[in-house]
């Protein structure tokens, strides 16, 4: 509602679109990061099974679950998603230091490029990506003026997750690390631990994600809110369109800066500034007009900018790696 108000019928489509193209890239990463820790937590005992077939039958088991209703349906699997990704991030951590330790070998680190620059900076904007939910989020306060503190708290929160291992494995795997970091250590209890935390981190995260998505072509369609036929129809064909964009761009990091370097570009640095100026700017007996101090507009200003160009930067750079000639042919091509 608030591009409706700012700009008229068509931001709000334009933010329709980019919210339902990210949470569907998210669940298409969700599902091929899972098969990885699949695979990789029963290597020892299926090693014959690709990790595309995995994804196929990951897909297939996480559906039923997806029949369920609304996010009222998922409380305790938020509070629980919460839960097992700082566990995992903590035997991740202390699995990299102990490799560390161990290590005596020189660590490379070679120069990046620019492709390689705004790659990250994609894949970046995608882990920080949930700034079209806060709106949504202060409505839902009990006290909506502690608001900025859930904010900087939330990403305070992040921030101590994600900084000591990217830390961790810079200096400890330098160039050797993988897009996915589990398969960047090696075997014991803390990484069969982080793999399985993971793995129930993906699978409940996958339902919270893709569940509005399903919700808006459930309303586009007309189809009843209660639990039947229909409902689960839709839901598994969205399962089967997102099977088949991760069956052809079979590396998740690729979806993740594409992604992040498009939509949640869009709905991070440009679109919220634009509409709180354009709100702000409005002349109406029934609006109150609220005067931005000059630098506060020099400096949305500028994050729209570098949003527009470095988003651009990053979905060329994403593109030019999926139809490079190094990346991984489609898992029916194999």
């Amino acid at each position: 509602m608030i591009a409706q108000y700012a700009v008229g019928k068509w931001g709000r489509i334009l933010v329709t679109i980019c919210v339902q193209i990210t949470l569907f890239g998210a669940g298409v990463v969700y599902l091929l990061l899972a098969s990885q820790i699949v695979q990789d937590l029963l290597k020892n005992v299926f090693p014959g099974i690709h990790y595309c077939m995995w994804f196929l039958i990951f897909a297939v088991f996480i559906t039923p679950p997806m029949w369920l209703g609304s996010p009222k349906d998922f409380r305790l699997v938020g509070f629980l998603a919460v839960l097992t990704t700082v566990l995992s991030c903590i035997f991740i951590f202390v699995q990299i230091i102990s490799e560390g330790i161990e290590n005596t070998e020189h660590v490379s680190h070679a120069p990046k490029g620019a492709m390689d620059f705004f790659l990250a900076f994609g894949i970046i904007l995608f882990s920080f990506g949930g700034a079209s939910t806060f709106p949504t989020i202060q409505n839902d306060m009990i006290d909506r003026s502690q608001f900025k503190t859930s904010v900087y708290m939330g990403f305070a929160v992040i921030l101590v997750l994600y900084l000591p291992i990217s830390f961790a494995s810079y200096f400890v795997f330098g160039d050797k690390t993988q897009p996915n970091i589990i398969l960047s250590l090696g075997d014991g209890p803390n990484v069969l631990f982080a793999n399985l935390f993971m793995a129930l981190h993906l699978f409940m995260a996958f339902l919270i994600v893709v569940n509005p998505v399903c919700q808006d072509i459930e309303n586009t369609f007309n189809v009843p809110h209660e639990f039947g036929m229909w409902r689960c129809v839709v839901r598994t064909v969205l399962v089967l369109l997102m099977v088949i964009v991760g069956e052809s761009i079979p590396q998740f990091s690729k979806i993740l800066a594409l992604v992040g370097g498009s939509t949640i570009t869009l709905l991070t640095f440009v679109l919220p500034n634009f509409f709180y100026m354009r709100l702000c700017d409005q002349k109406s007996p029934t609006w109150q007009r609220r005067k931005i101090p000059l630098h506060s507009r020099i400096y949305m200003w500028e994050l729209i900018l570098i949003g527009i160009f470095g988003g651009i930067a990053a979905t060329y750079s994403a593109f030019h790696a999926i139809f490079s000639s190094q990346f991984s042919k489609p898992c029916y091509m194999w």
